[in-house]
């Protein structure tokens, strides 16, 4: 076919060859008819002359013109002969259709259509060589090579365990080893490795967590009793995770041991069915829904009746944390609103500050002008390295008491429920905490959002060498404002300052009127000082009962009786915003903690096994406590005994349990005696009393050697554990439970860090994945990803 196109081809253009031949020579004769009319027109022999020489000038032009389009044809023809050699051998079984995108098969009877999509053939190709057997047609295999190095299987697997590993470890986006800078860097530092691809990160991680997964189900076969917290977590997305946390002691090691059970999104609408229904399907898929003893979640309606709702014999005990959040919160009403200044009406001029602010950058100079006004020698350094992060340098707290410095709302949960911001019942000393903090929030603000306040505000902590910034408080946190109190009296001179110089900051002159509203006077500063006096205590207390390596119902009642005592200790010369302070968070504190009595009884009967604890209970509440303990350790003897007989029956037959009794055996149980197996734990019981008091005999002698502290009974039971024979695993079961649900906390505001801008693709399936296996790298330490946030 390919010859037969070729002849025409040439047939063509012989027949236009004579066509135009006989053109020429049509145009010659007509040339010549018109030279022949011209000459009749003429009347002399110089006006002839002078015809003869246009008309040969015209007919050398026409040839000329003539010989150019023939050397193109030519020159065309080639180029169209080239492409016949070039054509694909499939055009000798097919016919391209009118549309370039389809093709006629010539060798299918009913002459099929083929798709030939942007001229390509490979389809075609395809259909000749399977459905017409043209093995002529397969295009020979040409492998390209590769520019890398071949590595060894064995090491390119390291290579790649490290790569994910560090992805994991460091929050990495999964695709950062494909980025061409990181990629070049690895290619010179190892020649011939090709980084893991984000699906090949994606794919490592699933079987990561399937593994891990196994391995947690295996390691909780040997726990008897385990206690958990759980939460609910909303981002900013309003996607929704639950969260649960197991803690319980190694039968190997005796240890403490905090671990993450789940971390899954939660899809339901927030009722207390829906997540009852969660929580119990999770703990049967990690076979521990009969071993969970105790369960410590926040205040949260839903959370509460769903935990209470569930098919198991568990107690919950309520969060210590969020018991002094609203304690506080609502004791000295931080977030109460005045009738005639509604949460409306605060956002809207929150939202007019932030335009009259955002309106001084069209106008945003240097401050050099400033700096020769006032004299200052302020070095305005592009540098300028100040790092708001990092913990302030005071002798009141050290390195590892970092306090927050970078809260914002983003996390919604149930802190906020019951938070009280009515002024139905708010007195003098309430207001005037009230307004005062609405000044500092203004000015925090407002120095957060201008560019040249924010400059003078470095510039200064810079020449004071001060690391720490100022921060705002949320709604969710108390010890957030604690925070923010803190950060306004370590920057006060800086504050201060910044008043002083107001006049000579180059800012409108409407800014500058904001700005002295919100200037502090002299006992707004001794309000605050005042008020950081009395919460510097309450924010230590909840660092410290917020732990999860340590046992810490203990040492939380412990410092929830002297926090007790110290709002009701009253010095003589004590200021009386102080006094009359205590006051309001003695009577919330009665309030939230003994007004609940069940609740309150319970974290005295978990306190009682840890010396700390012990040391605050009256010998009264000693003795109640003991007589719960005495119902406890039989049911303890009663669940073993009813254990070893449901063995015995599943391994024997009726006959040889008959077998194995004694002819007086059976006669004692027919009379009712005990046999000697029950005797034996009969006689458990009696001895009980005698642990209750070297119990007693023993914790008081530990109190006076070691000051109550959050590794009390860590050591007291590494100690004595083989003193007690009863309490020492009852000891296990109630110190396993967590005073807080902070560990549940800390797992949201990891996932926040994982899930941040830089990573939004990751779903809440994924995001799990490499939560779940970088969580465990970790001791529960949010400074380590930076963001602070819930770090109590």
């Amino acid at each position: 076919m390919v010859l037969k196109s070729s002849q025409m081809i040439m047939k063509d253009r012989t027949n236009k060859n004579n066509s135009n031949n006989v053109v020429i020579n049509k145009e010659n004769e007509k040339e010549s008819s018109s030279y022949a009319v011209v000459a009749n027109g003429c009347e002399s022999d110089v006006e002839l002359l002078e015809v003869d020489e246009v008309l040969q000038q015209q007919k050398k032009d026409n040839i000329n013109s003539k010989t150019t389009e023939s050397r193109t044809k030519a020159s065309f023809d080639k180029a169209k002969l080239k492409n016949l050699s070039r054509i694909s051998e499939v055009w000798k079984y097919a016919i391209r259709e009118d549309d370039p995108n389809y093709a006629t098969c010539c060798l299918c009877k009913e002459y099929k259509r083929i798709s030939t999509n942007n001229g390509s053939t490979s389809t075609l190709r395809r259909h000749l060589i399977l459905k017409h057997k043209l093995k002529d047609l397969i295009l020979p295999n040409i492998k390209t090579k590769r520019s890398t190095l071949s590595m060894d299987p064995i090491r390119k697997q390291q290579l790649h365990n490290l790569s994910v590993d560090c992805i994991v470890r460091d929050s990495r986006t999964f695709n950062d080893f494909e980025k061409p800078g990181i990629k070049r860097l690895l290619q010179e530092f190892i020649p011939g490795y090709d980084p893991p691809t984000r699906h090949t990160v994606i794919r490592r991680l699933k079987h990561l967590h399937v593994y891990h997964q196994k391995k947690l189900i295996e390691d909780l076969k040997n726990v008897h009793d385990i206690s958990i917290t759980m939460d609910l977590w909303s981002n900013k997305q309003m996607r929704s995770f639950l969260v649960i946390t197991g803690h319980y002691f190694c039968e190997n090691s005796g240890g403490l041991r905090s671990t993450v059970l789940n971390f899954s999104t939660f899809d339901k609408q927030h009722l207390s069915s829906e997540i009852s229904r969660a929580l119990e399907t999770k703990l049967k898929e990690l076979n521990i829904l009969q071993k969970v003893t105790r369960v410590t979640c926040d205040g949260g309606r839903n959370v509460v009746s769903a935990i209470d709702n569930i098919h198991i014999n568990v107690k919950r005990l309520w969060c210590v944390a969020h018991r002094l959040h609203l304690t506080i919160t609502n004791g000295l009403g931080f977030w109460k609103v005045k009738k005639e200044e509604s949460e409306d009406d605060i956002l809207i001029e929150e939202k007019d500050l932030i335009h009259e602010i955002n309106g001084e950058e069209e106008n945003v100079t240097s401050l050099d002008g400033y700096q020769n006004t006032v004299n200052m020698n302020m070095s305005i350094d592009d540098n300028l390295e100040l790092d708001d992060y990092e913990p302030m340098d005071t002798t009141d707290f050290n390195d590892n008491e970092e306090l927050i410095t970078n809260m914002d709302e983003e996390v919604t949960d149930n802190w906020t429920e019951d938070v009280n911001e009515s002024d139905v019942d708010i007195v003098y000393d309430q207001e005037i905490i009230v307004n005062l903090l609405r000044k500092c929030r203004g000015l925090i603000s407002m120095i957060k959002r201008s560019t040249i306040i924010t400059l003078f505000f470095d510039n200064e902590r810079k020449i004071l060498n001060i690391k720490r910034n100022i921060t705002r408080d949320v709604k969710s946190r108390w010890n957030s404002t604690f925070t923010m109190i803190d950060s306004l009296l370590s920057l006060r001179e800086i504050v201060e300052k910044l008043f002083n110089y107001k006049s000579h900051l180059n800012i409108k002159p409407k800014q500058r009127t904001i700005l002295s509203r919100f200037e502090l006077t002299s006992d707004e500063w001794n309000v605050l000082s005042n008020l950081h006096f009395i919460l510097q205590p309450f924010f230590h207390a909840t660092k410290v009962m917020s732990g999860s390596q340590y046992p810490s119902i203990g040492i939380a009642l412990y410092l929830l009786t002297h926090l007790k005592n110290f709002l009701q200790q009253h010095e003589t010369n004590e200021d009386l915003i102080i006094k009359r302070s205590k006051q309001l968070l003695s009577e919330k504190f009665l309030y939230y903690f003994e007004r609940d009595n069940e609740q309150f009884q319970l974290l005295k009967l978990h306190a009682y096994f840890d010396p700390a604890g012990f040391a605050v209970l009256s010998d009264s509440e000693k003795r109640s406590i003991e007589q719960n303990i005495k119902i406890l350790a039989a049911s303890e003897t009663y669940e073993s005994i009813e254990c070893v007989t449901a063995i015995l029956t599943s391994n024997k037959s009726n006959a040889s349990e008959h077998s194995n009794k004694s002819a007086s055996d059976m006669f004692n149980e027919s009379v009712g005696e005990l046999t000697h197996e029950k005797q034996r734990h009969a006689n458990k019981k009696s001895t009980i009393t005698d642990e209750f008091n070297n119990y007693r005999k023993l914790a008081t002698q530990f109190n006076l050697k070691h000051r109550p502290d959050t590794s009390s009974s860590t050591i007291f039971w590494k100690t004595y554990e083989k003193s007690f024979s009863i309490l020492e695993r009852l000891a296990k079961k109630m110190l396993s439970l967590p005073a807080t649900s902070v560990p549940s906390e800390s797992c949201f505001s990891i996932s926040a860090y994982i899930g941040r801008k830089e990573r939004t693709r990751l779903t809440g399936k994924n995001l799990w994945l490499p939560f779940k296996w970088s969580v465990k790298k970790m001791n529960w330490s949010v400074k380590k990803y930076g963001n602070g946030q819930y770090k109590y």
